[in-house]
């Protein structure tokens, strides 16, 4: 069974195996670690940073993308004068209505400002990237791609959920989550079976 998803096609019965990988183990630590550093670092900026001027920060992401794409081995994407202007009015408009929506007080901090921006240049490694491993290698599937990142970001993810205590609220979330799902089907299953 074959869902179409954007431009590619995700077979779901083939599934995929370790057995089938096209790309080494190492392409996919560099590609997790990327990931899990922006995630972290973008996640965490907002203990210094409120989320408007995070999302200031975040919004001129597309710049960072496009300027990197001309740099990173594998692409050297030339972009038009045009689109870098283009991109330029995006992020000032985007920045204009963060703060114009911005109902507190910008709130700056120093570690803040550095942890958003090393999230973003994160960022720009990412989606080139994950480009870059799809054009050297034709036959990498995005089943591949998502799988192997899962698995090797896994163990670069626990350590700190487990420091910072977020894993056992996760779970505690979870298990409150699973029994009133089931308390809720037992209600259900009760009144079908009632008489009148």
């Amino acid at each position: 069974m074959a869902f179409a998803r954007n431009m590619y096609t995700i077979d779901s019965s083939s599934g995929f195996s370790p057995k089938k990988m096209v790309n080494p183990w190492k392409t996919y630590v560099k590609l997790s670690a990327v990931l899990m550093g922006s995630h972290d670092l973008t996640k965490g900026s907002l203990a210094f940073l409120n989320y408007p001027v995070q999302l200031m920060f975040k919004s001129t992401k597309v710049l960072l993308v496009m300027v990197m794409g001309a740099f990173i081995p594998g692409l050297r994407r030339k972009y038009p004068a045009h689109e870098y202007v283009s991109a330029i009015l995006l992020v000032l408009g985007l920045i204009l209505f963060t703060l114009a929506d911005a109902q507190t007080s910008p709130s700056f901090s120093v570690i803040g400002v550095i942890m958003v921006i090393g999230a973003l240049v994160m960022d720009s490694f990412l989606g080139n990237l994950q480009e870059v491993i799809f054009n050297m290698n034709p036959e990498t599937t995005q089943m591949e791609m998502l799988f192997c990142s899962t698995v090797v970001g896994l163990p670069l993810l626990i350590p700190p959920m487990v420091l910072t205590g977020e894993v056992f609220e996760a779970w505690n979330s979870c298990s409150e989550s699973f029994i009133g799902f089931r308390l809720d089907s037992e209600r259900q299953h009760h009144w079908r079976n009632m008489s009148f």
